[in-house]
């Protein structure tokens, strides 16, 4: 599914923690004691609000990974399932919060969000990749309804609450200085069209030293990007080309993956320690997400103190031995595809910030911050799209597709 929704447009990237599932269920066990059972076809409720068996499967589904041609176990299943359940409680207590504040997710915000998405496909592929994955347009929307809920929760209820002293920063930055070097980068231009032609034409006017976007305008098939990168993470075919150029040297315009396409070199970065001035966003950012991630859990810890929650007993098979041994972590699936709460794993996507937090070298590595530029603007970009400008084809719906017996 579209890359549109994966860890770079998450609230916080680095944001991992969520309830481990033992504790969930052993909360929602308690809660529930000596109650009449839930209602037929209802398999919990949140303060009254009922999450029914056909919500629970269908985001099941929608966030399990592909028949591996053995069929689960019923231990198996029941984490599964509890998993899912613990995360679309989460989601209902985060609902809950927002209508206190009378914050609501519009239509036209999913509307936009949508629409986000279907821009990275050709007309009709969107709908014809829903139907191959088996996913229910309407319950993908209620599934991006309820990230776009997370997010506002985050942004207006959670982040208010965070203040970031000037001397917590500059203290951090003290402590952590060395994180902030930015190594030695190769700086060049990809020049890339579908006519090779025009990439020549291209490549002659860029080492005449015209602008990106004045060639572009010149060749409107063409596309060109200035690239910063670590020559060790250059792939092989891109290192290759920049072998032996000399600063303003263009390698031979060579068909390759995205159709034709030259490399420009303009020259070497030297390593350089970042002052606070500049790393200033980079160490806010970094203690943004570890206080996000400790209001996460006081909220969270809160609302299971006061809540009211109930879950059918037919999920809770052993949760009163849920306390012992090991805590097992829920799976935290929303069902929402093209999210990817765990690496590799389409289709999932975390609750809430936690744990694991993101390190300065891995923000650094994100883009050097430059005079006029905000701090990770210059990605280590990836390659251009195919034969030009913006998506030519349908994204890969991950490396794997789900085959679900009729």
């Amino acid at each position: 599914m579209p890359s549109r929704f994966r860890t770079g447009h998450r609230p916080f990237r680095g944001a991992r923690a969520v309830l481990t599932l033992w504790a969930m269920l052993l909360a929602l066990l308690l809660s529930g004691c000596g109650e009449a059972p839930l209602p037929e076809g209802v398999v919990a409720t949140v303060n009254e609000q009922p999450i029914t068996l056909r919500t629970l499967e269908a985001v099941h589904d929608m966030s399990s990974m592909s028949w591996s041609g053995h069929a689960p176990s019923v231990e198996q299943l029941q984490a599964q399932y509890g998993g899912v359940l613990s995360d679309l409680i989460v989601q209902e207590l985060v609902a809950q919060a927002l209508a206190r504040e009378n914050i609501a997710v519009t239509d036209a915000e999913v509307a936009e969000a949508e629409a986000e998405v279907r821009a990275d496909y050709p007309a009709g592929e969107f709908e014809k990749s829903l139907v191959e994955e088996y996913i229910d347009l309407d319950l993908w929307r209620s599934r991006l309804r309820a990230r776009i809920a997370m997010q506002k929760f985050m942004r207006l209820i959670l982040r208010p609450t965070i203040s970031i002293p000037l001397e917590e920063v500059e203290a951090y930055y003290a402590a952590h200085r060395q994180d902030y070097r930015l190594p030695r980068r190769v700086q060049f231009l990809v020049v890339a069209g579908p006519d090779k032609a025009a990439v020549d034409k291209a490549r002659a006017l860029s080492l005449g030293g015209a602008k990106p976007a004045d060639v572009e305008a010149a060749q409107p098939s063409v596309t060109v990007r200035e690239v910063k990168m670590r020559r060790d993470r250059l792939p092989a075919l891109w290192s290759k080309e920049l072998a032996g150029l000399a600063p303003r040297q263009a390698s031979a315009v060579k068909q390759g993956e995205w159709g034709y396409q030259s490399f420009l070199l303009v020259g070497e970065i030297a390593e350089k320690q970042l002052e606070l001035s500049h790393a200033y966003p980079l160490v806010e950012r970094v203690l943004l997400e570890r206080k996000m991630d400790e209001a996460y859990a006081r909220w969270m810890d809160a609302e299971l103190r006061t809540a009211r929650i109930r879950v059918s007993a037919h999920l809770l098979p052993e949760a009163r031995d849920a306390g012992k041994g090991e805590a097992t972590p829920g799976s935290n699936a929303t069902g929402m595809p093209g999210m990817s709460g765990t690496q590799g794993q389409p289709g999932q996507e975390p609750s809430a910030p936690g744990a694991q937090m993101m390190q300065p070298q891995e923000i650094l590595d994100e883009g050097e911050p430059v005079d006029g530029a905000a701090p990770g603007a210059e990605l280590d970009a990836a390659p251009p799209a195919e034969y030009g400008k913006g998506p030519q084809s349908a994204p890969a719906n991950g490396t794997q597709r789900k085959t679900k017996a009729k």
